[in-house]
């Protein structure tokens, strides 16, 4: 009987690690009344000062870093949710069945340089702009965002801050914010179109080129490093299969968490964060043959079978110009089932 082996899919990997920084843009603060009580500013405001992100990045840091050197899921559950935390638990429970170099990230802090609030008016999150210096350096956004929920502090309710997004810029360059004269950047709406696309659109435009290959939605997308890699696992989907008959395809999935975030960019555009979701199809139809599953989908399921469906959520980088063609800036996915 001849064993096949089910990789997982290239580029489908990644750990969110610990992040922190100094820096950024200048504060906006309150001023005072005749009594000393700080009065609200007129106009619209965020739903944090600068000083009061930098401290939610410095918390997500120091937290992070510990639950990453100890895989403790419920520790960084304190400072991480939706799809970061989704996919640094995967991390965590695949973490002995990891290559080495895959498990090195894990026991170093990630640290940011330089990081720029973004801070937008009438929303519950921001965004942060910044260099990771650990590994190695490479640009990164990353979005936090307020949950409400009772607390212990004499019977009020608390609004802890979590990262929600957490992507290296993989191709391009990011766009500007734009910034109104208070500092403030504007959220948009998922819904709102940008040149030819809405943020709504972009996870099916993506995904587009792992099912087909980008002869669909795709095609809008302008070419570069993260849909050329995206396009040539379609097209080599196949080759270590063997001659035994497997296949592989790719299939639309529903993210387990669908947040999106957006900012008006300077060039009248749009920066967003998208969710992304697909499965990976592994399928032999001759009889007397089986796939053996690779070690991280042996986490979920070690059982040889005919078909081993592995399921990836994600999240996309986007920027969508108001002309133009919008470029995917970074798609990043980890393994979170496999059966």
């Amino acid at each position: 009987m001849a064993v096949l082996v089910a990789g997982t899919t290239a580029g489908c990997g990644g750990h969110v690690l610990g992040s922190g920084g100094v820096g950024g843009a200048g504060d906006a603060r309150g001023a005072r009344d005749g009594d000393g009580r700080t009065s609200t500013p007129p106009g619209p405001h965020g739903a944090v000062t600068v000083v009061q992100a930098r401290r939610v990045l410095h918390r997500y840091e120091k937290i992070a870093t510990r639950a990453d050197r100890t895989r403790d899921a419920a520790l960084l559950a304190r400072v991480a949710a939706g799809n970061v935390l989704e996919r640094s638990k995967a991390g965590y429970e695949q973490y002995d069945a990891l290559p080495r170099h895959d498990r090195a990230p894990f026991a170093h802090p990630t640290r940011y340089r330089k990081p720029e609030f973004h801070i937008p008016a009438g929303a519950s999150w921001f965004m942060v702009t910044a260099t990771r210096t650990t590994p190695s350096p490479q640009r990164t956004v990353l979005v936090f965002a307020r949950e409400h929920r009772a607390g212990a502090r004499h019977g009020k309710r608390v609004t802890p801050w979590r990262l929600h997004a957490a992507l290296p810029l993989q191709a391009g360059r990011l766009p500007r914010v734009a910034t109104s004269r208070a500092g403030l950047a504007t959220a948009v709406s998922a819904a709102t179109r940008s040149g030819v696309l809405r943020p709504d659109d972009v996870p099916g435009t993506y995904e587009d080129l792992w099912q087909t290959g980008g002869t669909d939605e795709a095609a809008a997308l302008a070419p570069n490093a993260v849909t050329k890699e995206a396009r040539s696992t379609h097209r080599h989907r196949n080759d270590a299969l063997g001659a035994e008959g497997a296949r592989r395809r790719f299939v639309p999935a529903q993210p387990r968490h669908r947040d999106s975030y957006a900012l008006r960019t300077a060039d009248g555009g749009v920066l967003a964060v998208v969710p992304l979701a697909h499965e990976q199809r592994l399928h032999v139809a001759r009889s007397g043959f089986q796939l053996t599953p690779s070690d991280e989908e042996a986490v979920y399921d070690p059982a040889p079978r005919s078909t081993v469906i592995s399921t990836f959520h994600g999240q996309a980088l986007a920027h969508l110009p108001r002309q133009g063609r919008p470029t995917v800036l970074s798609a990043k996915y980890a393994l979170v089932d496999s059966r």
